[in-house]
């Protein structure tokens, strides 16, 4: 009996033995037959790019979970050329011809629902919706962005400078040495300036001694947001690390939405205030409706108000940021720019949206921080429709996702001359005498900061009115430094979605009348 039992063991390991071996081979034959027509019978397979990257998505995934998507992204292009083959399904394209035909096309092509995170309440804003949803929602926050709205929205915007320039003026004298973290101080401003155009309400960081502790949960959500695509095509990863992030955010996430909530309903018992006050939220009183085909239920406008909150507060904050580092890294770029400042301006009273619109300077100074530096340097997926589409001349088979890599577009020296410098100079007019020509060689249908088509940004003209008038008020007002702390490789920062907030230490002084 004993043997017996014995022989029937023995043979069943074998036998299990066996059927492992045989899956084993079974999977080694898989993987390798994916792995071959991947590289060869792919409908990419022509397109250059690394081995690994044609086989696997684990090189992409590993950049956006490192926060080095754009590096990559640069390294990959220098190598092998303007359109590369980043991962077995998707393309990356630095062309500038490829702006409308991938952004302009009509009908207009989808994103890639891998590259964007779900709405937690599950309605969704102008950055999340498709189609006729997004068409419905446009159509009614368009009328408050024009150039009409903006300026009636100045005073709001103006007042909140005020409140900026009054908080450090208090706050440099406070400080060792007058140095402080200037980047903090845009942070706030922006924060508030959003907020009240969007909730009829700021947070009030401006004021006191408050502090705003929503941004670094602004940052903390698009790091969130970058780590959770990447893995979107690793399923369960996607889901374990969003349940995770969720249960560690639930009571900062409550408390962010219950103001959401209670900032919208005070706004919309407010009513149109007609000339007393224009913001946001006038575009959308009386439209609040889930029984209108062309208005916008009450969920969406809660998930679109908190995204236009975190979108302009991201923008602002890194492109002010950016821009006052680049400006003192460049003293010759900086002196150019206080003369304009200084020179049109008397007194800071006399600066306002209107006025700085006008000065050349203060807008390629922005333009040029813009393309050095974008906030948001990741590319914009879109899906090729069934029966493929010809993309700056060359033809990408259905289903493909691809886009332009922002970053890379924007600082390939195949399109800029001294692609890496900080050169204001370029984006001014060549009838400006301060225009030089080798950047007549400058590809311009490189830049597009703000994107183009019916997806673009609605809030550029809102971000140039925010970023100049601060930067001019900023540097009629005080005298900037760098502190001795910050590094020369200030710059070198992660990006998920949007770069990430860093200090940027600055001596800060009023300014000496001669």
């Amino acid at each position: 009996m004993a043997n017996e039992i014995g022989w029937i063991c023995l043979s069943a390991r074998s036998d299990f033995c066996t059927v492992t071996v045989i899956v084993s081979m079974l999977l080694m034959v898989i993987v390798s037959a994916d792995i071959i027509h991947s590289l060869y019978f792919h409908p990419l397979a022509k397109f250059p790019g690394p081995m690994f990257a044609a086989v696997s998505r684990l090189p992409f995934a590993f950049s956006a979970v490192t926060g080095s998507t754009y590096k990559w992204l640069d390294r990959l292009h220098a190598q092998y050329g303007e359109v590369v083959r980043i991962s077995p399904g998707e393309l990356s394209t630095i062309s500038p011809g490829a702006w409308k035909d991938i952004y302009l096309t009509r009908p207009q092509l989808k994103k890639d629902p891998y590259s964007q995170t779900p709405p937690l309440n599950g309605a969704h804003s102008l950055f999340t919706a498709h189609g006729a949803t997004h068409a419905r929602i446009r159509r009614l926050y368009v009328n408050a962005f024009t150039d009409k709205a903006l300026k009636e929205q100045n005073p709001i915007i103006e007042s909140h400078v005020q409140l900026l320039m009054q908080r450090m003026r208090r706050d440099i004298t406070r400080a060792d040495n007058n140095v402080i973290d200037i980047a903090k101080y845009y942070g706030y401003a922006a924060l508030d300036i959003i907020a009240d155009l969007t909730f009829g309400e700021s947070f009030h960081g401006l004021e006191g001694e408050n502090e705003h502790h929503m941004i670094v949960g602004i940052f903390l959500g698009a790091k969130f947001g970058a780590i959770r695509n990447s893995l979107s095509h690793f399923y369960p990863l996607d889901r374990l690390f969003g349940m995770i992030f969720l249960r560690l955010t639930a009571r900062k996430r409550k408390q962010n939405y219950e103001f959401n909530e209670k900032a919208i309903n005070k706004r919309l018992a407010m009513g149109d205030l007609g000339f007393q006050r224009q913001d946001f939220m006038s575009a959308l009183i009386g439209n609040v409706n889930p029984g209108k085909e062309k208005g916008i239920t009450r969920t969406e406008l809660d998930s679109n108000s908190l995204a236009i909150i975190i979108a302009g507060c991201q923008l602002t904050t890194v492109a002010l940021a950016t821009a006052t580092y680049l400006l003192l890294r460049n003293p010759v770029t900086y002196q150019c720019l206080r003369d304009e400042i200084r020179q049109t301006f008397l007194d800071e009273k006399e600066i306002d949206i209107t006025k700085t619109q006008s000065l050349p300077y203060l807008s390629a100074v922005i333009d040029e921080t813009l393309r050095i530096h974008h906030p948001t340097p990741i590319n914009l997926p879109r899906i090729v429709p069934a029966g493929g589409l010809t993309i700056d001349g060359t033809w990408i088979p259905e289903k493909t996702v691809i886009g332009i890599a922002l970053q890379t577009s924007q600082t390939t020296p195949l399109y800029w001359e001294d692609a890496l410098g900080f050169h204001p100079e370029r984006f001014l007019s060549p009838n400006d005498g301060r225009y030089e020509s080798r950047f007549n060689k400058d590809n311009k249908d490189a830049f597009h900061p703000f994107s183009m088509g019916n997806r673009n940004c609605l809030g550029g003209k809102v971000f140039l009115a925010e970023a100049k008038v601060i930067l001019a008020k900023t540097i009629f007002a005080f005298d900037l430094s760098l502190s001795n702390h910050v590094a020369n490789d200030w710059m070198d920062q992660k990006a998920f979605l949007v770069f990430e907030p860093s200090e940027l230490l600055v001596q800060v002084r009023e300014k000496q009348v001669l």
